[in-house]
């Protein structure tokens, strides 16, 4: 069975519970002191964002912890290719896409993940690794970016102001011939190996279009649905 993906609306998750729900995610790897490797072709190699990164796995005891950049030397290579973790940074969508295909980084986080590696979306890194990702075209409007597909869903992060229109209209568009998953805010969702998913902190919607009508469901939070049960 796979390792489960974590997908993040934002980098909330990375510090819940003081570091202890991160460590938790690092042991699945299956190494004690995992090797991590960060990713963040999609926000330009920001310092800020890695630095963010970098005080979240400043918390646990890591092997070695590696900025993976967009120019992608020899070095960044040969250490994503042992990488147990891959943490995929937030950012612009289609920037971190173009630079995954342009480098062959596309298919050595594949390999990782098929090999045991436990891959980890932030906001934009979530949604790469899901189906499709609606991005904007030159002419003002959407297109279509074909991503990882590791789960048959597409995903979108915290558009929960909107009420999620960009993911629903783009559902709609495709004839039902895909579905959506709307992570809001501060919270994060584990797709497990077996098809099940486990939303954390916040409730996550599910968007099926079905005889032509968009449906959509809640599924709660253990915290909410444990509060369910007690109330």
């Amino acid at each position: 069975m796979s390792q489960p993906l974590y997908l993040f609306a934002d980098s909330q998750p990375l510090f819940w519970r003081g570091g202890a729900f991160l460590a938790g995610l690092c042991q699945a790897a299956g190494n004690s002191r995992p090797n991590v490797a960060y990713i963040g072709a999609s926000n330009g190699d920001s310092s800020d964002a890695h630095g963010i990164f970098a005080a979240a796995f400043a918390q646990l005891d890591t092997g070695r912890t590696h900025w993976v950049r967009a120019q992608y030397s020899a070095e960044d290579r040969n250490f994503l290719e042992t990488a147990d973790v891959v943490v995929l940074a937030g950012g612009d969508v289609e920037v971190g896409w173009e630079v995954f295909t342009r480098t062959g980084m596309r298919e050595l986080i594949e390999k990782r993940y098929r090999d045991g590696a436990v891959l980890v979306g932030v906001s934009a890194g979530a949604v790469q690794l899901g189906r499709y990702a609606a991005v904007p075209d030159a002419n003002g409007g959407r297109k279509l970016l074909e991503t990882f597909g590791l789960i048959d869903f597409l995903v979108d992060v915290h558009d929960e102001k909107h009420d999620w229109h960009g993911l629903s209209a783009t559902i709609q568009l495709l004839e039902g011939t895909a579905r959506g998953l709307g992570i809001p805010h501060g919270a994060a969702l584990v797709a497990h190996g077996d098809g099940t998913f486990e939303p954390l902190g916040r409730a996550v919607e599910e968007f099926v279009l079905t005889d032509g009508r968009l449906r959509r469901s809640v599924l709660l939070s253990q915290l909410q649905a444990a509060h369910e049960v007690l109330s």
